[in-house]
């Protein structure tokens, strides 16, 4: 009787203890919405699109703000304030730039090599400058060693940030860097309005421009707005159409912030599918499957939202790598950060197509965790998301599509892989599995690795047509092209022995985990641990702690699974 009361009074509370739950993940999803949202000020709306010509191409005035205060400050803002709003706040009080504490010195050994304070982390041009010669002489120390292919040290690497920061700040103190005053010809050198006039023909007025920052000075916005406008009009005339389109494009991809948008939505479809749409409901409980349909009841509610989550989560993940792609007219995989964008938004397009071939949400809900956490770690990890022009050696859209692209869909794979590989484990570690759900659970792993086993060696492949007609030889042993080498045969090793049988479902799983450490190491720490070899335009430096963080966590989840395993076959 005390039993049929309690169970009663728990399915009582059933129902609400899951409203108070999705309340609760409501809640948190709103705040991140929030916390996402755009910084700039409305008087500055239109200063965003201002064409300015930097690195290479004609841009956004809010692409090349956040660029600059990126590199400055470590952030794409400052102090809550937006880019732009940096920006025009330093060029109407340009005698200030050198007092403002703006410059991110995170490595205390460099700080204390210069003589500066070890409890700050932000610094003033003037309290760095009475140490330049020693921040010169770590640089020309660090470029020598490039010169014979070493790697320099991690202050010579920091120092050299800190020169980069500080000739920035002066660039941006002279107004050398503000060439937003076109020529006739677009693709001739744009021109300063702080810098001497040329002998070039000039439509749009310098002192326009002037007028412009006197106007944001005085905090006279509502002028400053129609100042603006007639600017971009003016510029508007010695601009082509498609540079206008690629601009507005520019400012709509900000504006709308797609990769944000997109992880969050895949969080939300992973809570949803995994928590309250599984089958039973209890978390981590769908050991029998998670079908694709039908969406009545409470369960099949639930998995509707899930659903419709992550066809938000592709939309605007896809609609960023799309945007991209237009605003720079080549493949999506030129730098660490595209490649790591790219990388998770294939990982859910195989993740769907196993999820139709296999009627079964799971891959699904695996992968929109793992490509949540891809797009953090894209955002924590210290590279540049900027969009600039490409070194010469991959001006090839030809072989990015090609190479580049086939290697990052092999990540994706063996990343879908890994995911599954950790809900095979974590099931198994709590003795959920059925005989059937345990074997399906297994043939899943074992065909996405298949996958990425294909990928990756018709990747390395063509790699090597690559080098032959860029460096003139197929295979050098470059640290690149070997751990590439060694992510391919390590996994043919895990599936050849998962073929002959040497290895049951409980190793694949295991191996699934183990072999991403590989592809961990090609993807990132040949480029940012080793920092050595031919592929010295995808070079980076730090984030290794992030990166110590993920491989703590798989140790102890590994140890975790292993002693549930023993203590469940010892009972």
């Amino acid at each position: 009787m005390e039993n049929d009361v309690k169970q009663a009074f728990s399915s009582l509370r059933g129902p609400e203890r899951r409203s108070k739950n999705v309340c609760f993940t409501l809640a948190i999803l709103i705040c991140l919405l929030l916390s996402s949202c755009n910084l700039t000020p409305s008087h500055l709306s239109a200063a965003k699109n201002i064409p300015i010509q930097h690195n290479g191409r004609i841009k956004s005035f809010e692409a090349f703000s956040r660029t600059t205060v990126q590199l400055i400050t470590g952030k794409q803002t400052w102090q809550k304030k937006s880019a732009v709003q940096v920006i025009f706040d330093g060029l109407t009080h340009r005698e200030k730039i050198d007092d403002l504490e703006w410059i991110r010195i995170n490595y205390a050994k460099l700080r204390q090599t210069l003589s500066l304070p070890q409890e700050k982390t932000f610094f003033s041009t003037n309290q760095v400058i009475p140490s330049i010669d020693e921040v010169v002489a770590l640089v020309r120390h660090s470029q020598a060693k490039r010169n014979q292919d070493i790697r320099p040290t991690k202050l010579e690497q920091k120092a050299e940030e800190l020169y980069s920061q500080l000739m920035t700040i002066q660039h941006l103190e002279s107004g050398e860097s503000i060439t937003v005053v076109p020529s006739v010809d677009e693709n001739a050198r744009w021109q300063s309005p702080f810098e001497a006039a040329d002998s070039g023909q000039r439509t749009a007025d310098r002192k326009d421009f002037e007028n412009l920052l006197q106007l944001y000075g005085q905090g006279n916005f509502t002028e400053f707005d129609q100042a603006v406008h007639q600017w971009e009009e003016k510029v508007a005339v010695l601009v082509s159409p498609a540079t206008r389109t690629k601009i507005a494009l520019e400012g709509y991809y900000y504006d709308i912030q797609p990769f944000e948008w997109a992880w969050i939505f895949y969080l939300l479809a992973f809570v949803f599918l995994t928590f309250f749409a599984a089958t039973p409901p209890h978390p981590f409980d769908f050991a029998q499957g998670m079908p694709l349909r039908p969406f009545d009841g409470a369960q099949g509610r639930f998995r509707l939202v899930g659903t419709l989550s992550v066809f938000l989560a592709v939309l605007f993940h896809t609609l960023g790598i799309a945007l991209r792609v237009i605003i720079l007219a080549r493949p999506p995989v030129s730098n660490m950060y595209e490649s790591m964008i790219y990388m998770n938004w294939i990982l859910m397009v195989f993740a769907i197509i196993f999820a139709v071939t296999q009627k079964t949400l799971l891959p699904v809900s695996a992968g929109s965790l793992i490509s949540a956490f891809v797009m953090i770690y894209a955002h924590l990890l210290p590279i540049d998301s900027s969009m600039d022009v490409l070194v010469p050696v991959l001006r090839s859209n030809y072989w990015l599509t090609i190479h580049v692209m086939t290697i990052v869909s092999s990540y994706g794979a063996f990343g879908l892989a890994m995911a599954l590989g950790h809900r095979h484990l974590f099931l198994s570690a709590r003795n959920r599995f059925t005989p059937q759900a345990e074997l399906d659970s297994d043939q899943l792993i074992y065909r996405v690795m298949q996958v990425g086993v294909l990928l990756v060696g018709i990747g390395t492949v063509l790699g090597g047509v690559w080098a032959n007609e860029s460096w003139g030889r197929f295979w050098g042993w470059d640290p690149k092209e070997t751990w590439a080498l060694i992510t391919f045969l390590g996994y043919l090793v895990i599936i050849h022995l998962r073929h002959a049988k040497w290895l049951d479902n409980f190793g694949l799983a295991v191996g699934s985990v183990l072999g991403f450490l590989l592809v961990l190491m090609t993807w990132y720490g040949v480029n940012f641990v080793l920092g050595r070899g031919l592929h010295s335009y995808g070079f980076g430096s730090g984030g290794i702690i992030w990166i110590i963080y993920y491989l703590v966590f798989e140790a102890a989840f590994l140890t975790w699974v292993i002693f549930s395993k023993l203590k469940i076959n010892r009972a």
